[in-house]
């Protein structure tokens, strides 16, 4: 990065991330502009540029949010650094259509298991986590991967969106309705498939629409490694903007814990602004979900274990072929700078 460009990008997924607070608040501009510096949004960019959400070949990109598409952009090429995680449990759904008769997990013997693809993203994230959900169903319900169908259902190529200034702008023209009634969402309502996976507050919408019922709920079991789903959030760096300039790293830390201790004491007013990024349906809906979130982003053992998870199935589904340690990824010093200089 030139040491001269003060300019660093950002791109958040649609989940709980204090990240979104920062910037709707305005938090992330002012702490940079204390240190001279100034946030622009990866998809203000022409869309060429638009993949380094996944990929993070980026010299000067922050990317919070999902933990798959940032451990495996990790494992492609060592080049981010792991500044914080926010543990989140989201271990999602497995849903059947509401007239079937499949009642339980262990009634999924014979049935036609609906497997998003989508080939288009640099990393098929959706499918990872839909895959091990899905087995992971099949075991608690007592049955071997081989005593079902799998059916892979491709995504169509997505549309093309213009340019947007603000995470905001991308994601209110967007309906939580279509975002729910994924391809395999379509193939279970249409009798191609008998079960798929769903979570991150679309499986209300499901449900509430009367053509669906949930037959398991990661998230109501007790073990909580069944909640690693494409969680703990993780928010990330390029090594290279890390080690070249740490005061932007510690800056955008800074507007990440204020956000963070914020929304924990303020749930309400937080929830209204976070449904307006995310995929629950209202804004009760939204504040149920984050009642018990701490959105102080940390690397605590709990986190660390959970993400560990998560990269050890990704590698043994074959989505990442090198690993990494956790060690080598994690760098506590910047949120510990960060800390200090909020006192």
């Amino acid at each position: 990065m030139n040491s001269h460009n003060r300019e660093v990008l950002f791109t958040i997924c649609p989940v709980f991330v204090a990240s979104h607070i920062a910037v709707e608040l305005g938090w992330l501009d002012e702490e940079l502009a204390r240190i001279g510096a100034s946030a622009r949004f990866l998809r203000s960019l022409e869309t060429q540029y638009w993949p380094a959400h996944f990929n993070q070949r980026s010299d000067r990109l922050f990317r919070d949010g999902g933990c798959i598409p940032a451990i495996w952009a990790n494992a492609q090429a060592g080049q981010t650094v792991l500044l914080g995680l926010t543990r989140v449990y989201n271990g999602g759904q497995i849903l059947v259509r509401a007239d079937a008769d499949i009642h339980s997990l262990a009634d999924l013997a014979g049935a036609r298991i609906g497997l998003p693809r989508n080939p288009a993203n640099p990393v098929d994230w959706w499918r990872a986590v839909s895959q091990r959900a899905l087995q992971t169903a099949l075991r608690l319900g007592h049955l071997r991967a081989d005593q079902v169908k799998w059916v892979d259902v491709d995504y169509p190529p997505a549309s093309s969106r213009a340019p947007c200034a603000r995470p905001i702008e991308h994601w209110r023209d967007l309906s939580r309705h279509y975002l729910a009634f994924a391809p395999e969402v379509r193939a279970a309502e249409e009798g191609r498939v008998d079960a798929i996976y769903s979570g991150q507050g679309k499986s209300l919408i499901l449900e509430r629409s009367g053509l669906f019922k949930v037959i398991e709920d990661f998230n109501l079991r007790p073990d909580w490694t069944l909640q690693v789903a494409n969680s703990p959030f993780a928010l990330t760096v390029s090594r290279a903007l890390a080690q070249q300039q740490p005061d932007l790293v510690i800056a955008y830390l800074r507007a990440c814990i204020r956000a963070g201790r914020w929304i924990n004491q303020n749930k309400p007013a937080a929830a209204y602004l976070i449904n307006r990024l995310t995929y629950h349906p209202s804004v009760a809906d939204t504040l149920q979900a984050i009642e018990k979130i701490d959105f102080v982003p940390n690397l605590d053992a709990h986190n660390l274990a959970a993400i560990g998870l998560a990269k050890g199935w990704l590698r043994e589904l074959g989505y990442i072929q090198q690993d990494f340690t956790l060690d080598s990824w994690a760098d506590s010093s910047f949120l510990l700078r960060a800390h200090e200089a909020l006192e």
